[in-house]
């Protein structure tokens, strides 16, 4: 069967250490959980079959890893049903879930019918039904935590690029890496004689990925590069070959063909679209946290740390 390909939710760029889970891939032939009850979810039970309902062949037995990862949304899926009711009063209608449903398949069904669609997906009516309330949840849940952010002030957005100008500068630039300064200097030196940046770089960079591109590291902010690097990408003439300059991959040698800094309204925008991520993740993250989740045992153990999941017992 193919993998579910639906995304968790859809919500502005965020970390999504919490939603690993972003398909559900379900494969056929094994035996999964005989357990009546898999989990219990601040006091809610959720049962084996429970698990097994979200699959489109649902007579079939599951893997026990892929019904872990099942599980593991539905543990998930029911925490945030829960936080969102209690904490927003929010209660997804039928008809929201229903327009969700639609949504999805126009948008990711092309021209299937509904039955091809599940088949195609490896999920059943009842799963997509259950993905799309948690999208309503996740826009309903969005649109609560965003209602007291304040777009950043202009002042406040120079502040952020005067005090973080790696971050919101955008460098566009090639590069060549040698070992050593001696090859270093002969590299410079060919330069300097009016061979081609790109040909050179071809030829003797150590850096395959982008010596096969001529050099070229596309466009970035410096933050993304080691000190040594970001630094002389954030000094250099535009235009002109700097270097060499070490790093612990080596010596490089860099043409920063241009440096923009981001402008008042893209600091803005960027500083508050951060925002509302770290919002949104936080509260995803402290509802998960704070639940009181149970495994059935012989199905593993409910740990939140290093991130909060189920964990298979010891073999």
């Amino acid at each position: 069967m193919s993998p579910v390909l639906l995304p968790f939710f859809e919500v502005p760029p965020l970390k999504r250490y919490l939603f690993a889970l972003v398909a559900v891939v379900l494969l056929t032939s094994s035996c999964s959980s005989s357990a009546d009850v898999a989990a219990t979810v601040n006091g809610t039970d959720i049962e084996t079959t429970s698990v097994h309902s979200l699959t489109f062949a649902q007579d079939e037995d599951i893997p026990d890893e892929e019904f872990l990862q099942l599980l593991d949304i539905l543990v998930q899926w029911t925490v945030i049903a829960d936080s969102a009711e209690v904490e927003f009063g929010i209660e997804p209608s039928e008809e929201e879930v229903d327009g969700e449903v639609d949504r999805i398949i126009a948008e990711q069904g092309a021209d299937l019918e509904l039955e091809q669609f599940l088949e195609q997906q490896n999920i059943s009516e009842e799963g997509l039904d259950l993905y799309a309330e948690q999208l309503v949840i996740g826009e309903a849940v969005l649109t609560e935590l965003t209602a007291s952010i304040e777009r950043p002030t202009e002042q406040e957005a120079l502040q952020v690029l005067a005090d973080d100008p790696y971050n919101w500068t955008n460098v566009c630039s090639a590069h060549i890496l040698v070992e050593t300064t001696e090859e270093a200097s002969s590299v410079l030196d060919r330069l300097a004689g009016g061979e081609d940046f790109a040909a050179v770089a071809i030829e003797v960079s150590i850096d395959t990925g982008s010596g096969a591109a001529g050099g070229e590291l596309g466009c970035t902010v410096p933050s993304s590069y080691v000190e040594s690097f970001a630094d002389a990408t954030m000094t250099a003439e535009i235009g002109e070959v700097v270097g060499p300059v070490e790093s612990q991959f080596g010596f490089h040698l860099i043409r920063v063909d241009s440096r923009t800094e981001a402008t008042v309204e893209e600091l803005q925008t960027g500083l508050y679209d951060t925002t509302v991520a770290e919002a949104v993740d936080g509260w995803y993250l402290d509802s998960i946290m704070s639940a009181e989740v149970t495994v059935a045992e012989e199905i593993g153990s409910w740990e939140t740390e290093p991130v909060p999941g189920i964990v298979p017992p010891v073999s």
